[in-house]
């Protein structure tokens, strides 16, 4: 869907566009369905929250550092990660952990 300058405020000098994407089989490997996908949803969100924090100080409102601390390690992601550096299965593998 294309979406004219005259939809945002301030209009911008270009025409932008609203894209979806669905992968195929996607879900299955992932292992989240049902009211879990609608939780793992929010939980990306709050992930890519504020942008420039780590996913630590992102996920402290729900979970405490030490929690967070375990489920990064055991999944081999470092300490300092943004959520921009994570893949769909870290993100996933993270969610099972800390729900």
């Amino acid at each position: 869907m294309r979406l004219p300058p005259g939809a945002f405020r301030p209009p911008p000098k270009v025409t932008s566009a609203l894209v979806q994407m669905t992968l195929p089989g996607g879900r299955a490997s992932l292992g989240i369905g049902g009211e879990d996908e609608k939780r793992f949803l929010e939980f990306v969100q709050l992930c890519f929250g504020q942008k420039r924090k780590t996913l630590r100080n992102n996920l402290r409102s729900i979970v405490s550092d030490e929690q967070i601390r375990k489920a990064v390690e055991s999944n081999g992601i470092r300490s300092d990660a943004r959520a921009e550096q994570l893949t769909i299965g870290q993100f996933a593998a993270l969610f099972a952990e800390l729900r």
